[in-house]
């Protein structure tokens, strides 16, 4: 009997279009053929990695948020645009 830590081998039988969809796929999620199919079979959705312009994008967020905290102690209208950015850094993370 296997236990939990015990990994057994699986054939798989591909066409080659298939296994070329396998190992795009794993590819843009950062994961091997094995570690993808085995997420797979356990009920999970690789997701793709977000860009390197995702990134840029969240430091540049980031950054911005930064500033305005900084003006808001002269301009405390400031505060609702930083909220703003909170909100879209938050929907920018659920979705990444």
């Amino acid at each position: 009997m296997n236990t939990k830590e015990e990994k057994i081998t699986v054939r798989l039988h591909l066409s080659e279009e298939e296994r070329a969809k396998l190992k795009h796929d794993a590819a843009l999620c950062g994961l091997s053929q094995a570690e993808y199919m085995r997420q797979i079979c356990l009920g999970r959705t690789p997701r793709p990695q977000p860009p390197e312009v995702f990134w840029e994008l969240m430091q540049a967020l980031y950054e911005l948020h930064h500033l305005f905290e900084q003006l808001t102690v002269c301009f405390p209208e400031a505060i609702e645009e930083q909220r703003r950015i909170e909100r879209m850094v938050l929907f920018l993370q659920e979705v990444a």
